[in-house]
């Protein structure tokens, strides 16, 4: 069962194995240690009546259907059970008003619930489902540190109302007093990310979903203490009767026994459709030699791509093994994730036809593909047909050449990327066609000075994925690309995202694409501090929201952003980075550009100033130019107004 891609979002989010916690009532109106004194008449025939709240991965609906751990191992249970039962008939409610009915309702069963000491004789249990995990949230930017409980006392921490984190932070000694309530969990997401409290207490990946309920971005807020961890089961109203309770443990003991044709048991293989770092840990990583996304060196695979995918399995709490990443020829990587489950191949061009056959993650880096021949040999580029022109089987290459022309008799095709370099210096082809960069470095590897060869045509550019095969859980894969989202996004205490610290490691700084925008830059920054002379709050507010005149429609990576004197971001389109202190923070040479972008707006007046940026639609680093310009607001304050573009390769 498979939940929807919207949820998929969701899930890929859990940042470790053991999950969040569920609600635990704690009040009068939902009581623990009292049992009812009477009870209602049993239902039909042994028949449950099954209750639940929306806590994901555990229990959710969306778009009519239900979903999660613990519903995907009830309906499994049921057809073992042998009452013609389905998991249509559970039923979400408000968890006190599910518990309290569970407690006087006779074959009720309530799910997923916290089994407590206090609550063991109210309940027969069946079990367990899950582990999990309630957490302290805080703000990433805030750089909150809780070392111990005694902590808690300098915060102000919000959590729900019969909430079993609630009851956690009270069990370490926090008054009930300093604990803002609400019975509305998406609350807690706004108070924090206003500002009206320093913590929230709350399931882990719950909290997450709460925030993209919430259209916020998930990844600001990070766990900063641990409440408490815990097994979830499913609790049965205690007039229930044994036999059937014991039939129920029965065939949900089995589904740790039965195994499909994977050989794994019917348990395993629902727990890797929700936790990523299960299915993670069990999937093969193929590709192939492909400097600088992959390449061999120290006995390991490394490069851009594998890189990356180690940092985005580190975000999902898993630490890939050595094994699990593999080189072999380009043609046995792509079959074999094109055939086998658990397996995925990159670095992959996402292209048309092959747009079905995988489930995407990326995009990892772009490469420009190119024919490239010695400048001796002269070869025009109009004229490739009638040339032998050597690619690798199956790379997009190929695709490339045949698309401009070339007929498939021209082609010389080999199977592994150092053969390409052979096959021009033994004379079997006249030119390569490959992405330039590997291109390059294959000739380097090879003692050839990859100067003495000239790119005779461009053939076009494609940005290149990890490409999981079909099988593969869509929330595994949707957790990849969260990851790489926020490594891609998420910058360190120096400024500098970890992406951005791979593209350099391996790559460098290289050119755009597209056209540089300077006059669309400039037209941008004068308008906006015409703007802010005039009504500095409300521009400010306009630019924040990313809409022209503010952001150049033409040129949408052209747009307004506003500094104060001490270098705090005062207006900018991504929210994340409003109120930010940014003076001295650099770019990935270690070029403090901001410091530079206040020097040239305070001495000058305006200027250009150059840094290097991670180019997000291009998936590169690239040089980039901004203009900047001082101005005085309506306020009667300072401000730097900017805009930049990236330099194109004819600049």
């Amino acid at each position: 069962m498979h939940p929807s891609l919207r949820f998929c979002l969701v899930l890929l989010l859990a940042t470790a194995a053991v999950l969040a916690g569920c609600s635990a009532p704690t009040t009068d109106a939902t009581p623990t240690t009292t049992a009812p004194t009477t009870a209602s008449p049993p239902t039909q025939a042994g028949r449950l009546t099954l209750l639940t709240e929306e806590y994901p991965p555990l229990n959710y609906e969306e778009d009519g259907e239900v979903f999660g751990i613990a519903v995907d191992l009830l309906d499994e249970t049921l057809t073992r059970f042998g009452t013609g039962q389905s998991i249509e008939e559970v039923r979400f409610l408000p968890w006190p008003e599910a518990y309290n009915r569970t407690l006087i309702e006779t074959d009720t069963v309530l799910f997923a619930t916290e089994r407590l000491p206090e609550r063991e004789a109210l309940f027969k249990w069946g079990g367990p489902i899950y582990p999990e995990r309630a957490v302290l949230y805080g703000l990433r930017e805030r750089n909150i540190t809780v070392a111990s409980a005694s902590d808690l006392q300098h915060y102000r921490i919000a959590a729900v109302r019969h909430d079993a984190a609630l009851q956690k932070l009270l069990d370490l000694g926090v008054p009930a007093s300093g604990v803002r309530t609400t019975d509305d969990q998406a609350d807690l997401v706004a108070w924090l990310y206003d500002g009206e409290v320093d913590l929230i207490a709350y399931g882990e990946v719950p909290g997450r979903w709460l925030a993209l309920r919430a259209a916020e971005n998930p990844h600001r807020m990070t766990p900063v203490f641990t409440l408490a961890e815990y097994q979830t089961y499913f609790a049965f109203n205690r007039n229930t009767s044994e036999e059937t309770v014991a039939r129920f443990q029965t065939a949900l003991d089995r589904l740790s026994v039965d195994r499909g044709i994977d050989n794994l048991t019917v348990r395993d293989r629902i727990i890797r459709q929700y936790i990523p770092p299960v299915a993670l840990a069990r999937t093969a990583f193929l590709t192939e030699e492909y400097p600088p996304l992959n390449t061999a060196a120290n006995g390991t695979v490394e490069g851009i791509a594998p890189d990356l995918l180690r940092a985005a399995a580190g975000r999902v709490n898993l630490t890939l093994r050595e094994d699990q990443v593999r080189l072999t020829t380009w043609t046995e990587a792509y079959r074999t994730a094109l055939e086998q489950n658990e397996t995925m191949v990159f670095s992959t061009a996402r292209t048309p036809d092959r747009e079905d056959l995988f489930q995407w993650a990326g995009p990892i880096a772009r490469l420009q593909y190119v024919v490239l021949a010695e400048r001796d040999r002269e070869i025009s580029p109009d004229d490739l047909a009638r040339h032998r022109i050597a690619t690798v089987l199956d790379d997009t290459s190929a695709t490339f050449l045949r698309d401009a022309g070339v007929p498939d008799a021209a082609i010389v095709y080999e199977t592994r990327p150092d053969a390409l370099v052979d096959a021009v210096r033994d004379g079997r082809a006249d030119a390569i066609a490959y992405p330039l960069i590997t291109a390059r470095t294959l000739l380097a590897k090879a003692g050839i000075d990859p100067n003495r060869f000239e790119v005779v045509r461009t053939l076009g550019e494609h940005d290149l994925y990890y490409a999981f095969n079909r099988n593969v859980s869509p929330i595994v894969v949707r957790a990849i690309n969260m990851s790489i989202a926020e490594l891609k996004d998420g910058k360190d205490e120096y400024g500098v995202a970890p992406y951005e610290r791979i593209l350099y490691r391996h790559v460098g700084v290289e050119c755009s694409s597209g056209a540089s925008n300077l006059t669309g830059a400039m037209a941008v920054v004068n308008l906006t501090a015409e703007r802010v002379a005039s009504d500095a709050a409300g521009t400010f507010r306009e630019i924040d929201e990313g809409r022209p005149p503010f952001r150049d429609p033409a040129d949408p990576e052209v747009y307004a952003f506003v500094y104060d004197t001490n270098l705090t971001m005062v207006a900018h389109p991504n929210p994340q980075i409003v109120g930010m202190d940014l003076a001295d923070r650099v770019d990935v040479t270690g070029k403090p550009f901001r410091n530079e972008i206040r020097e040239t707006a305070k001495t000058k007046g305006s200027g250009w100033v150059d840094y290097v940026y991670v180019n997000i639609d291009e998936s590169r680093l690239s040089e980039k130019t901004t203009y900047c310009r001082l101005v005085t607001g309506s306020d009667r304050r300072e401000y730097i107004v900017c805009a930049g573009t990236f330099r194109d390769c004819g600049t």
